[in-house]
């Protein structure tokens, strides 16, 4: 009886050198489809994650919920789990911050994401939780069990209220309640019911649904609509936390480019554990005919190759796999997802499973070659292809060029896949380089900070309806880059020029919107080119920009979804200090910008009053940049609704994104290279292998070591020189493809440089590398003596 495993087993052993690079193969390709699918998980979680902190984790909000209509909302049968907020009063202090008192139970405190630092939640009536700053603005240390006295208004009476409470837990502030000087102190539901009659009170409530694990995310926002509209609660009450509810499907773009750079991993990967297979049967057809010359069926052979696969990825798809989660959570995430914690079990298995069915698609075809194998071939059978031709050409004389290439003709299909194999690679280098060549620090950062400094307003709200008070609006009414201060910094030693950037609160009261208040901002033409780059539709004309009778829409979503087009005259109610004002435009364009509207400086200076300027850009002269720069930095310090930024900060950021891509990018198409490179290795291995006695016989009759050693280099640089070429014309070409398209999806400050210094680098690896192949397979050939391999019959 034939034993496949032990056969198995026994070629694995037999051939140590192939087992080895199949290893590898799998294994890298196992590493980069772990690394890569687990970082678009991390990165759809991080995202996921920040959405979460910054709008909360309910899917909606219904508000002036009675005690009464609060049960009926309990009840409805596709509510998960509800959260109730309900405002108890608010301590006001001169710099208009604030502390806001509200009862607040464990859900809705979880759904805000305020997460305790120390301490527990309020349960007896004297019992509070204040967020750190609260605490600091109220003098207290961030001490547990502390008593601490407030003076409030409270929201259901007249008057001030002294209460006293003892402190059981800290939360921290958040970003937003920085920005409005608006701090948080929760008190327990026996307190908030001791201080008023319930039965007039109107709650918040979040509520979070059932069963939208399978929605898509307007489907849940309808299902929070149907909800209000089942409970009889209209809909200026009912918010759907949109935001929070797209982010719990996975980013489209994310998921696309995961899959892209898989597919590239899996062919890569098909390619090389093919050929290495399907060589590996050529050099055992004599060992196949004699086992099915002593009874092995076409299925047994089957099964003994299938085997030997399965026996080789037993040990490198694990190792693979754990190799690639290491660098994914000590590496990656490190970087860039620090504080993501998310199981990698689920996607392991895929990876595994998916890095199993790369091997099996990769055995098809050497499974069927070898079950082909009759015994009559084996007896036949000398290394070549069959060819259908009934004569060949020869030669009179012979010379080592013809040799060579009698070789790589031999079996073309072997040099078909290793060229294809090392071609693909080649490109891709090529491509990626091409794109990463194109990304210019300096140009990233000017592209968006144009100036060497910035300074602009900041600490205001926008649309914050219970802060009116920080509004931007109102805060330009006594706005701190007026006149006199722009003069100041106009007129300071080392400043060349400044450039004013301006921007109101407007609504559209004629539509529907997701965000009830939009930017208003001014253009000049310096913004032209920008503007037309990203242009959807319509032609921008300044000068009628100029007359402020037509503008320019900056978002091509809020017109999508508003069904605003070109041509069409939209009313827009412009905020200017405390006064509003209805005007009349008509749409010119549509094109991609930050902001929703956009119509000429002059234009805009002529329709508000107040002065409007929310942000200067200042130039200056390089030997007085750092002066200026210590100045402008020092008003930052001493204005809260000052901020100032540099092109150092953002040169910093810039480069610290575009070396960590190009580190990704990298490693990424160097893996890819060596799984390419396993191809050679595997051709040049089995070239020599198959021909062993061919070659011995040769050296018997005059043929020398260098004479051997030269015959494989000019095979070998037929494969690397073939690879160069396709890389150096199709790569350069898909290259500059690339970068146009990349330009496209909005890197405006991408220019295609041909990526002269990646080109070199891959020409004098490739060629070294491939001689230090050559020469290490003719030394380990020359080891076995000449006798030997004359004798040698597979």
């Amino acid at each position: 009886m034939i034993n496949t495993t032990k056969i198995a087993r026994s070629n694995l052993k037999q051939n140590k050198s192939k087992s080895i690079l199949i290893i590898i193969t799998i294994v890298l390709s196992t590493i980069l489809l772990a690394s890569v699918f687990m970082t678009c998980v991390d990165w759809n979680e991080a995202n996921k994650e920040r959405t979460r902190l910054y709008c909360g984790s309910q899917h909606g909000l219904l508000g002036g919920i009675t005690q009464a209509k609060y049960n009926e909302v309990k009840a409805h049968a596709d509510i998960e789990s509800i959260g109730v907020v309900n405002g108890v009063g608010l301590k006001e202090y001169e710099d208009e911050s604030k502390i806001a008192l509200s009862y607040m139970d464990k859900n809705a405190v979880d759904f805000n994401s305020m997460n305790l630092i120390e301490g527990k939640l309020p349960s007896k009536k004297n019992e509070i939780v204040l967020d750190d700053l609260a605490l600091d603005k109220l003098g207290y240390e961030n001490k547990i069990g502390q008593k601490i006295k407030i003076q409030y208004g409270d929201y259901s009476k007249k008057g001030i209220t002294d209460a006293e409470f003892i402190l059981t837990g800290i939360t921290t502030s958040s970003e937003s309640s920085k920005t409005r000087r608006m701090y948080n102190a929760i008190v327990s539901e026996e307190y908030m019911k001791s201080t008023r009659d319930m039965n007039k009170e109107n709650f918040n409530v979040y509520i979070k649904l059932k069963n939208t694990e399978n929605l898509q995310g307007q489907e849940i926002i309808d299902k929070v609509n149907k909800v209000a509209r089942d409970l009889d609660i209209p809909n200026y009450r009912v918010l759907a936390n949109e935001d929070y509810i797209k982010s719990l499907k996975p980013d489209q773009e994310v998921i696309t480019w995961g899959v892209l750079i898989g597919i590239v991993i899996i062919l890569s990967s098909i390619l090389v554990i093919y050929n290495i297979f399907y060589l590996s049967i050529v050099t055992k057809v004599q060992e196949f005919g004699k086992l099915r010359a002593i009874g092995a069926t076409k299925k047994q052979i089957k099964s003994i190759v299938l085997k030997e696969g399965i026996f080789l990825s037993l040990i490198a798809i694990p190792l693979g796999t754990v190799i690639g989660y290491i660098i994914n959570k000590l590496v990656i995430n490190k970087i860039f997802f620090e504080g993501t914690n998310i199981s990698k079990l689920p996607i392991a298995i895929f990876v595994m499973l998916i890095s199993f069915t790369t091997v099996f698609v990769s055995l098809l075809k050497p499974m069927r070659v070898a079950s082909k194998v009759s015994i009559i071939d084996a007896v036949r059978y000398n290394g070549e292809e069959k060819s259908k031709k009934k004569s060949r050409k020869g030669y009179e004389s012979i010379n080592i060029k013809r040799l060579s290439y009698a070789n790589l003709s031999r079996n073309k299909k072997r040099t078909y896949i290793t060229l294809i194999s090392l071609s693909l690679s080649g490109i891709l280098f090529i491509v990626v380089s091409s794109v990463l060549s194109s990304m210019d620090a300096e140009k990233l950062a000017r592209n968006h900070f144009p100036y060497d400094l910035r300074i602009s307003l900041d600490s205001y709200t926008f649309g914050d309806e219970g802060s009116p008070e920080t509004e931007l609006n109102i805060l330009q009414t006594k706005n701190p880059l007026g006149p006199e201060f722009r003069d100041e910094i106009s007129k300071m030693n080392g400043v060349k020029n400044i450039e004013i950037f301006k921007e109101t609160k407007a609504e559209l009261p004629e539509y529907n919107t997701e965000y009830k208040y939009h930017d208003f901002s001014s253009i000049d033409e310096s913004d032209l080119e920008g503007l037309e780059f990203y242009l959807q539709s319509g032609k921008i004309d300044l000068e009628k920009l100029k007359s402020g009778k037509e503008i320019i829409l900056l978002s091509p979503e809020l017109a999508k979804k508003i069904n605003i087009e070109v041509g069409d005259k939209i009313t827009i109610t412009l905020y200017d200090g405390n006064e509003k004002l209805d005007k009349e435009f008509k749409v010119q364009a549509i094109t991609s910008a930050p902001g929703t509207f956009a119509v000429h400086n002059d234009a805009f200076n002529k329709l508000l009053k107040n002065d409007t300027t929310t942000s200067i850009g200042i130039y200056t002269e390089k030997d007085k940049y750092i002066d200026v720069k210590n100045y402008i930095e020092s008003l930052d310090k001493k204005d809260e609704h000052l901020q100032s930024a540099s092109i150092d900060k953002e040169l910093e950021v810039a480069n610290l994104s575009i070396n960590s891509t190009k580190i990704m990018a990298y490693s990424l198409v160097v893996i890819i290279g060596i799984i390419g490179f396993m191809n050679l290795i595997n051709s040049m291995i089995t070239s020599i292998i198959t021909r062993k006695k061919e070659l011995g016989m040769l050296q018997a009759i005059g043929l020398t070591n260098k004479q051997l050693i030269k015959m494989l280099n000019i095979e070998a640089m037929f494969y690397t020189l073939t690879m160069l070429a396709s890389s150096l014309t199709l790569g350069t070409g898909l290259g500059y493809i690339a970068v146009y398209a990349f330009r496209k999806t909005g890197a405006s400050y991408a220019s295609y440089e041909i990526p002269l210094i990646q080109i070199i680098i891959m020409i004098v690896f490739s060629i070294v590398s491939q001689l230090l192949l050559t020469y290490l397979i003719s030394r380990n050939f020359n080891k076995e003596s000449l006798i030997d391999r004359v004798r040698y019959n597979e």
